[in-house]
């Protein structure tokens, strides 16, 4: 049993299967949730209408947090702003830089390990196909 009789389907999947939970590719989320509220004036912050001060940088938020406040729910990270008009404090989601960076070069790392993993199975490929032709040819030349 040769591995061409399988295709590449079923290794596809299982190596996507394998690191899919590792990576964590699709956890993006919208910073804003639209409720179907009709009034602005309730739903627009302090920081979407005047100026702000950025209290404390983006952090990231504790499980608890991220269950009970709607900030934390859009993106795992929060930020204290400080409004400087109205004197009010409040939070508003952000995305970690860090976190940012951590994932491009896991998805960039992934990337790599698949496309050599690819390369040399069309190498491999390449081979068969080219010793099947030559078997071919040899076997035409001793029917002549």
């Amino acid at each position: 049993m040769n591995l061409s009789s399988f295709g590449a389907l079923p290794f596809l999947w299982m190596g996507w299967s394998f690191y899919y939970p590792y990576f964590g590719f699709c956890e993006g989320a919208p910073f804003k949730q639209e409720d179907g509220i009709t009034s602005n004036a309730e739903r627009q912050s302090c920081w979407e209408i005047e100026e702000f001060t950025v209290q404390q940088e983006c952090t990231r938020c504790d499980d608890y947090t991220k269950k009970t406040e709607s900030e934390c729910t859009f993106s795992g990270f929060v930020e204290k702003i400080n409004c400087n008009h109205s004197r009010r404090v409040e939070y508003r989601s952000c995305r970690s830089a860090t976190e940012e960076e951590l994932k491009f070069w896991k998805f960039e790392g992934s990337m790599l390990s698949f496309g050599t993993v690819f390369a040399i199975l069309v190498l491999f490929r390449q081979r068969t196909l080219d010793r099947r032709a030559e078997y071919k040819v040899l076997q035409q030349i001793e029917a002549i």
